[in-house]
């Protein structure tokens, strides 16, 4: 059972439409480019994936007014707003 299908675009239209990748020419090494291609993306999934877990673990509670018993700190809504959206860029 495959993971993924590849087909070169010069195959024939039913290859074509069930196939995942599509190379362009008929070159093999491409399959490898593309094959290093996915990992650097999954790579790069990864560890995006791990700075926004970060990101929230620090700032939900953070929101949430952990600071405010012991230094009576808490954090305005505005800045509850704009560590909102700045987690999402």
């Amino acid at each position: 059972q495959a993971d993924v299908g590849v087909a070169i675009g010069g195959g024939t239209d039913v290859a074509i439409e069930t196939a995942d990748v599509v190379l362009m020419k008929s070159a093999l090494r491409d399959v490898c480019i593309t094959l290093e291609l996915s990992r650097t993306v999954m790579r790069r999934i990864r560890l995006n994936f791990a700075w926004a877990t970060g990101y929230n673990l620090i700032g939900i509670p953070l929101a949430m007014g952990v600071l405010f018993p012991v230094w009576h700190a808490r954090m305005p809504p505005m800045f509850a707003g704009l560590a909102m959206a700045l987690s999402s860029v």
